[in-house]
């Protein structure tokens, strides 16, 4: 945890600040700083290359131009550290059963989130590996030391609905594979198999491995099998077939789980991690009287993609990911505020800007931030986050997280009031698709500005000459009320009831990593004001599943796989529950006419 800063510290600062504001602070425009950094010269900044290192010694020259101080716990504008870019398995990975080998690939495959190591144990049957509330697969069974056979996925009702997920919710948090691993792991398992329960399709293949940078890890080995040799071990533990099992699961509401008679399981996983050294960026503007010492967090993240990989991103191998808009525009913003601040007296609070590294990644700069924070957490009273903020559209900004604090309803309509620009909601909750979610999870009241999804969204066409720079410098003009504000409202308690909202889970995606996720291929938008039932979507991607059946944007899906759509929640779930190769029909809107296409769904990408 970062260390206090003394209020005796704190005004020798302030004064430095007072005496390097006497000098005029240059200009800082978004004209230059969101070309420079989409330039080919940066190569799409992707962690661990020189173009993200050279963004980073860019931004830190702009802090220091720009009159604000380097935190004194801090390497000069920098925290630095070291994040694993890729994992890809060594040859010793095995899987054994009664000493039998399987075939990697085929019968058996780590999953992203599992550890290294080798593992061995008796086997035993535990449902769904979940324990949660008044349904726990583990209750009476002993498996410690044991390797744990479960299903994906969690118990269904009649209807085919999640028993213990929440209202707007496809699966409950206990579903997904880290918390499995968890609850495995805090029963004392050596290992955890997975297998895709009969009800969520056809036989289903293992997939290859593939561990990006922002898949989270688990303390014990977890491996998914294929249903075959899960009905083979079943059926060698004297115990009724898998599609048996989840029926009499399903039906009753109640664990079916047991000791597999005779069957030791044996294993291995091996990884290889390439690693690189990178860093947040990070400036300080400290405040004066008695609150100097409590701050507020100004961020934006500073990557990008890229150079596109096969397999990888959505555009030819060897383009470049340019990231104009995302995030340049919110990292152009963030330096607006931060001049804009610079030239007034000192706030009631101090102010901590930074910008982010790895957000694409899975937010492992924001999460290192607050995990390893240069100013005590229990110091910052609020975060605000500006992403993809270069593409306003009829004055509409999307605002996320403003349920989270009782006052932030009245701040954002404050800050828009008197001028040409109105809010819409994006995110009530903190949880979301962006750096503030990190704060957010140590209960930091958030807000995130965002002006919406578009068709250049993660392409190599995400470029300058199509950001709106007039745009930019509103919504940094909002940004700097809202920060304003932050520094001198009273102190917030940090609201979680909103969180965990469907468009999170639809825009990140990456809540269940490893599993084959059906996509389309839209682009929802987010900022249209069309009352019209249905989900109205911006773009498609190229080559998707969507672009092949002839949706495109502005059209409105009514209807998915015969399931009518009156929100994106509607349309999430629909995709949950698919498959990829799954061929359903797509009843649109499309300038006020029903049109009935045909989609042949994909897989959905790590990006």
């Amino acid at each position: 945890m970062g260390g206090r800063l003394p209020k005796q510290i704190l005004s020798i600062f302030a004064l430095l600040w007072i005496c390097s504001a006497c000098a005029t602070s240059p200009k800082v425009d978004p004209r230059d700083t969101v070309p420079y950094l989409a330039s080919d010269q940066l190569a799409g900044r992707a962690p661990g290359t020189p173009g993200l290192a050279t963004a980073g010694d860019y931004l830190a020259d702009e802090f220091r131009l720009i009159g604000l101080q380097p935190l004194p716990q801090l390497y000069g504008y920098f925290q630095p550290f070291t994040m694993t870019l890729s994992s890809t398995l060594g040859p010793q990975t095995n899987l054994l059963v009664n000493d039998k080998s399987l075939t990697l690939g085929i019968d058996f495959s780590p999953l992203s989130v599992t550890s290294e190591g080798p593992f061995r144990g008796p086997l035993v049957f535990v449902g769904f590996g979940v324990s949660q509330g008044n349904y726990d697969d583990y209750a009476g069974m002993d498996v410690a030391g044991k390797v744990v056979l479960a299903m994906r996925q969690e118990p269904r009702d009649e209807h085919g609905k999640s028993r213990l997920a929440g209202a707007g919710r496809t699966w409950s948090p206990a579903a997904y594979f880290n918390a499995k691993a968890k609850t495995a792991a805090e029963h004392g398992a050596a290992a955890l198999l997975l297998v895709s329960p009969p009800s969520s399709g056809p036989e289903d293949s293992v997939g290859p491995f593939f561990a990006s940078a922002g898949e989270s890890s688990s303390s014990i080995p977890v491996m998914q099998i294929s249903r075959r040799v899960a009905d083979l071990l079943l059926a060698t533990g004297d115990a009724k077939d898998l599609s048996d099992l989840q029926k009499a699961i399903d039906s009753t509401g109640k664990p079916k789980s047991m000791v597999l008679r005779d069957i030791e399981v044996a294993g291995d996983v091996a990884l290889k991690r390439s690693s690189a050294q990178v860093r947040n960026v990070v400036a300080y503007l400290p405040g004066s009287g008695e609150h100097a010492d409590e701050f507020v967090i100004v961020g934006a993240h500073y990557d990008h993609l890229g150079i596109g990989q096969l397999g990888h991103t959505m555009g030819p191998p060897g383009s470049i990911y340019h990231g104009a808009d995302d995030n340049a525009s919110g990292v152009a913003a963030v330096l607006e505020i931060a001049s804009q601040l610079a030239k007034a007296p000192p706030p009631p609070r101090s102010i901590v800007f930074v910008f982010f590294t790895a957000e694409e990644e899975g937010l492992i700069g924001s999460d290192w931030f607050v995990n390893h924070p240069p100013v005590p957490l229990e110091k910052v009273v609020a975060m605000l986050n500006l992403d993809m903020v270069g593409r306003l559209k009829d004055e509409n900004v999307l605002v996320g997280g403003w349920g989270t604090a009782a006052n932030f309803d009245s701040i954002v309509k404050s800050a828009v009031a008197g001028t040409p620009m109105h809010t819409q909601s994006f995110e009530k909750g903190g949880l979301g698709p962006s750096d503030h979610m990190s704060f957010a999870l140590k209960k930091i009241p958030v807000l995130f500005l965002f002006t919406g999804l578009h068709a250049d969204y993660h392409r190599p066409t995400d470029t300058a000459d199509k950001i709106n720079f007039g745009g930019i410098d509103e919504v940094a003009s909002v940004g700097r009320k809202i920060v304003d504000a932050m520094a001198a409202m009273p102190r917030q308690t940090y609201d979680a009831s909103n969180d965990g909202s469907a468009t999170m889970a639809f825009y990140v995606g990456r809540g269940q990593s490893g599993q084959r996720q059906a996509a389309l291929g839209v682009v929802p938008d987010f900022a249209s004001t069309d009352s019209t039932r249905g989900v109205p979507i911006s773009g498609v991607g190229t080559a998707s599943p969507a672009e092949i059946a002839g949706l495109r944007g502005g059209d409105v899906i009514t209807d998915f796989a015969g399931k009518p759509m009156h929100n994106l929640q509607d349309l999430s779930d629909a995709l949950a529950e698919a498959s990829p190769g799954d061929k359903v029909a797509v009843k649109i809107l499309r300038d006020g006419k029903p049109i009935e296409l045909h989609a042949t769904l994909g897989q959905r990408k790590s990006e």
